[in-house]
């Protein structure tokens, strides 16, 4: 980390010495409650220019790959307002994130030259930050860190785990720089005195209240029809490529099943801690698809035949598994995978076959993955081939 914020420092110096203003801070949420020493926030959605460093000593080249994208090494060879503060994402391999600029949308962004870039949405989330100022390291930061858990855990908020260190732009300042740390929080907005909430923002809230039992009534009419499955194969990212495009799925949401852990994290599931597998949660009309179409594109975009594997994906979490909720689902799958075993498969499918518990929503960094990061190269390389072969063989079952 030491070195990670000499480079910034370096950097950042550099770019402003070349005539940028040094406090071009893009205002990107509105404080809705202060408690004790930390700030309840809402976040706007935000634009994203990231580099997910491959290793440890790789961190210290992230500041410049993602610096290397805003001056100019992008398609357009355009130089992009380098914003503040710089994020980086503890919870995911220390990311590296620079905040797009206001006055781009995610289509107008210039498209990097450098493909370990990748540019993604976040949507808006509300988080408690903890700031603090000067010379920061991994030292300091857990201390900080372990400072907002107490007050937030305090209040019985709950939070994602997903902690970030934030960083302004202050080159010239060593001890009075300014830093934080946010989370992602569950929090309940009902307090409009204290929330800070604009008019405009309760306006749409008010209306969307006046208009809710009209929307409950069209939601009624058609539960009988929503079914929800869920299934892992590999990286929820590629099931979710793969499925959010099929004709009658209204929603896939990426997260965690199988196992025993209750509200499990990334890095805990990741490791092997949880006995969860990465899993999809697919909501589908069943007027315009049915089960056994959607088992049809689950075999055909993953190996059922690896235990614990698909492709480098290697670990239990990884496992090929569907999850029934009835046993009318359960005789439905296993009628299913008996026909395919033979036909197919020359009886090797190892797909484990387990009564549905609960899910477990992932991180909002993990959902719409693809969508969002195609140009990075395990979507490039990993998941496009997959959605490309099932948009070719099962091309009945896509939009077109």
């Amino acid at each position: 980390m030491k070195l990670i914020l000499i480079s910034i420092i370096l950097t950042m110096t550099s770019f402003f010495s070349i005539g940028k203003n040094p406090n071009s801070e893009d205002k990107n949420y509105n404080i809705i409650k202060k408690i004790e020493n930390i700030e309840i926030r809402k976040y706007n959605k935000l634009i994203y220019a990231s580099y997910i460093p491959k290793n440890e000593s790789d961190r210290n080249n992230s500041f410049r790959k993602v610096a290397d994208y805003i001056f100019g090494n992008n398609l357009n060879n355009v130089k992009i307002d380098m914003t503040s503060p710089v994020v980086i994402k503890l919870h995911n391999k220390h990311e590296m994130a620079f905040i797009m600029p206001k006055k781009y949308n995610f289509d107008k962004l210039p498209k990097p030259n450098n493909k370990e870039i990748t540019i993604y949405e976040e949507s808006s989330n509300i988080k408690a930050c903890i700031k603090y100022s000067g010379y920061s390291n991994n030292k300091t930061e857990q201390n900080k860190i372990n400072e907002l858990k107490k007050v937030i855990e305090k209040y019985n908020i709950t939070h994602n785990n997903d902690f970030e260190v934030l960083v302004y732009n202050s080159p010239w300042k060593i001890i009075n720089r300014r830093n934080e740390i946010t989370v992602s929080i569950k929090y309940n907005l009902e307090s409009e005195k204290e929330s800070g909430i604009t008019d405009k923002e309760k306006y749409s809230d008010t209306r969307s209240s006046r208009n809710s039992w009209v929307q409950n009534k069209k939601v009624n009419m058609h539960n009988k029809f929503e079914k929800k499955l869920y299934l892992g194969g590999g990286c929820f990212w590629c099931i979710e490529a793969v499925f959010e495009d099929v004709i009658g799925v209204n929603q896939v949401r990426n997260g965690y099943a199988g196992g025993k852990k209750e509200d499990p994290k990334y890095v805990e599931v990741s490791n092997g801690l949880t006995k969860h597998a990465e899993v999809c949660e697919i909501n589908y009309d069943s007027r315009l698809i049915k089960l056994e179409s959607l088992l049809e594109i689950f075999f055909l975009s993953h190996d059922p035949t690896t235990i614990n594997k698909q492709g480098n994906d290697i670990g239990e979490h990884y496992r090929s598994i569907i999850l029934h909720q009835n046993e009318i689902e359960k005789k439905s799958i296993n009628d299913f995978i008996s026909r395919i075993n033979k036909e197919i498969f020359d009886n090797k499918i190892v797909t484990e076959i387990k009564q549905f518990n609960k899910f477990y929503k992932a991180e909002q960094y993990h959902q719409d993955y693809y969508k969002r990061n195609k140009y990075a190269s395990y979507c490039s390389l990993v998941i496009t081939p997959k959605v490309i072969k099932a948009k070719e063989k099962l091309s009945k079952y896509y939009k077109k």
